[in-house]
């Protein structure tokens, strides 16, 4: 790591790259090896090698302007607790640490544009919650399980775009996309919670406090004057969708066709709007 950090910037400034990234690489593995080869350490203090490893490199990253050290300090990060797993059932354990995560991706996003790393993340936290609900969650998990999920999209929801604000540039369809593919990952796990919990009616709920949130994001955006075309029609579209989707989850399937033809048309809308082929 000391002698990568040496290189960079220089003549050498991609050995250096991969020297720091080998050396964070080693620092992870060594961490784990501690506990899982040979029980130097406990549970807890790997974990927190772990973290600091990731939170490191996360430094690092920013400092240096290295996107492949903080790709590879986030694939550390979210390995860690599938390295160092017990079995136990512990999703406050888990998703906070998942979204400790987040917020470091989070004050990431503030500094560099990296898209690749706001999807890593996202991805991997969506896919790791999945995975510890489709495996242990039960009724009695919801009110440990419902406020992280909603933390994940909320934070998911600010990466996105964090650094277009900041920096005053336009989103662009990466990021459009990706702000679509949070609120789509986050309502399919809240309604799976939501549904075994209570009924498949229940999720109207959600659905109709998505349909708000992005009404209320609209509103701020047009109140602030933000010039941002793109963002804000994605925003209109997505509060469309959820609020399309409440008759269908409230009242009765049969209007499954009619929901789902009228957001076609709203996503055929959007795409004249962004003169964008690809949602077309």
């Amino acid at each position: 790591v000391a002698i990568g950090t040496r290189l960079l910037g220089k003549t050498y400034h991609l050995l250096g790259q991969g020297l720091l990234g080998g050396g964070f690489a080693v620092l992870y593995f060594s961490s784990f090896a501690s506990y899982s080869f040979y029980h130097l350490v406990g549970t807890l203090p790997a974990f927190a090698l772990m973290a600091l490893v990731t939170a490191c490199a996360g430094l690092f990253a920013v400092r240096f302007n290295s996107l492949l050290v903080a790709v590879l300090g986030i694939l550390g990060g979210y390995s860690t607790p599938l390295l160092l797993s017990t079995g136990e059932k512990n999703f406050p354990g888990l998703f906070g640490y998942l979204l400790l995560l987040g917020v470091g991706v989070l004050g990431i996003s503030r500094r560099r544009q990296w898209p690749l790393l706001n999807y890593l993340a996202m991805l991997l936290t969506y896919g790791l919650a999945t995975l510890a609900m489709a495996a242990d969650y039960t009724s009695t998990d919801f009110l440990a399980v419902m406020p992280f999920l909603a933390g994940f999209f909320l934070l998911f929801t600010a990466a996105m775009f964090l650094y277009n604000l900041v920096s005053g540039e336009k989103a662009t369809l990466i990021e459009i996309l990706g702000t679509m593919a949070n609120g789509g990952a986050f309502f399919a796990l809240g309604h799976g919670a939501i549904s075994t919990t209570y009924s498949p009616r229940a999720v109207a709920v959600l659905a109709l406090a998505l349909a708000a949130f992005y009404i209320v994001l609209v509103y701020r955006f047009l109140s602030a004057h933000r010039k941002d075309r793109g963002l804000l029609m994605a925003f209109f579209a997505l509060a469309a969708f959820f609020l399309v989707m409440v008759p269908p989850l409230a009242i009765s399937k049969d209007w499954i066709t009619t929901s789902w033809s009228l957001q076609g048309l709203v996503m055929l809308w959007l795409a004249g709007k962004l003169d964008s082929r690809f949602l077309r």
